[in-house]
């Protein structure tokens, strides 16, 4: 088997660069979005695309191999048996090898003969997944490549699609922004409604649970200086992770810098008395100790005082650059908590945030807030809802500030 790189600028060039070097049977192993890094979010600069062939001996790398219309074949053999020329012999493309290579008298031949054998081109090596769309053109398939690239389920990416395309013109249809704003619409009605209108959490007692290592203490510090600082509101941080190191110095030090009182509350038994002895607070603020998935047992006493505590509001915390199965196991573990709204950290570290409204879509709990950073409180973002598949698709052109 032969394996090659393709770097083109867009997924169509990747198409006609395989099936001018690897041959018309060539399959697609995966595709990539290369990143432009800029400002907290990336824009796709190009794609990375690897395809492979079987018996690369018999395949020439000018040409389709085994085209299966002999007028086609005939006008694709080569015109002298000479072996291909070392300029293209390269396994990986590169932006500059292909430059290069574009040079070659071989390339150059070939393209003059581009429009005789143009329908060999127009049937494109597809994913398995591509084949089966239920819709065609292309700006519909590349919104569909783009979002499953970010991480959405090829099924939800489809739907969306197939709804978003209902709703349009023909003509809208070829428009990607106006597509673009019918699939974000089509998401929407997939989504739990937002659960507040002032961007403050709408019941007193604001629970933050999570695994360890996404960010609980830094996000819960966020909101306390969104609420004390920003909406003047009187607030109290409480925690009951004592088993981290400097956990509690830690969420005591945010404490003091805001000016807002802080309490250790050594069990899950004394919040009760903790709350009831700071009911005059507008908010009351509660960091838990950090879970893995599958520490079960040290999470019953938590999981028994939420589910009596209807006035509490629940966040399970998660990062957005957790593999998709490890994010689902860690939601479906944390189910037996209750949580209401989701708050996913570290959007910065990831190219692929798809999983986000593949969670959203199967589990109908509320997108509460998002962190792209480590700033406080500057880095924590209400999460407007018609930005959500700019979130998804990592388009800078999302509002940071609300």
């Amino acid at each position: 088997m032969r394996i090659k790189t393709f770097y083109t600028k867009t997924m169509s060039e990747a198409l006609q660069q395989i099936k001018t070097h690897l041959g018309s049977e060539a399959l697609l192993l995966s595709t990539k979005e290369v990143p432009q890094r800029s400002g907290f979010w990336g824009r796709s600069s190009g794609y990375e695309v690897v395809a492979a062939v079987d018996h690369s001996e018999d395949v020439d790398v000018f040409s389709p191999s085994q085209p299966k219309d002999s007028s086609v074949q005939e006008v694709l053999k080569p015109e002298t048996p000479t072996a291909p020329s070392d300029e293209v012999t390269m396994e990986t493309y590169t932006p500059t090898g292909l430059v290069e290579s574009s040079s070659s008298p071989e390339t150059r031949r070939v393209k003059t003969k581009k429009r005789a054998f143009k329908a060999a081109f127009d049937i494109a090596v597809e994913l398995p997944s591509e084949q089966a769309l239920p819709f065609k053109g292309q700006v519909p398939v590349a919104l569909y490549q783009d979002l499953v690239n970010c991480g959405v389920d090829a099924a939800l990416a489809r739907e969306l699609l197939v709804s978003a395309l209902d709703s349009l013109t023909a003509g809208q249809r070829r428009s990607r922004p106006a597509l673009f704003r019918s699939v974000t619409q089509a998401a929407l009605a997939l989504v739990a409604d937002p659960w507040t209108r002032d961007d403050m959490p709408a019941k007193k007692v604001v629970v933050f649970l999570g695994p360890t290592g996404v960010g609980k203490t830094t996000s819960i510090a966020k909101l306390a200086a969104r609420l004390a600082l920003e909406k003047k509101k009187k607030v109290i941080l409480m925690t009951l992770d004592g088993y981290r190191i400097g956990a509690i110095e830690q969420l005591r030090a945010y404490a003091g810098l805001m000016g807002i009182p802080f309490r250790f509350v050594d069990q899950v038994a004394e919040l009760p008395r903790a709350i009831e002895e700071n009911a005059q607070r507008d908010y009351i603020l509660i960091d838990t100790a950090g879970h893995g998935p599958r520490d079960l047992e040290s999470m019953r006493g938590l999981a028994s005082f939420l589910k009596k505590s209807e006035f509490v509001e629940r966040h399970l915390v998660l990062s957005a650059a957790t593999k998709p199965s490890d994010m689902r196991e860690t939601m479906d573990r944390f189910e037996m908590c209750f949580p209401d709204h989701l708050l996913f950290t570290k959007l910065d570290e990831t190219s692929t945030p798809g999983p986000i409204l593949n969670e959203l879509v199967r589990t109908q709990k509320v997108f509460s807030y998002y962190s792209n950073g480590q700033r406080v409180p500057d880095d924590l973002h209400v999460v407007p809802r018609e930005r959500i598949i700019d979130i998804v698709l990592n388009r800078n052109e999302i509002e940071l500030k609300e």
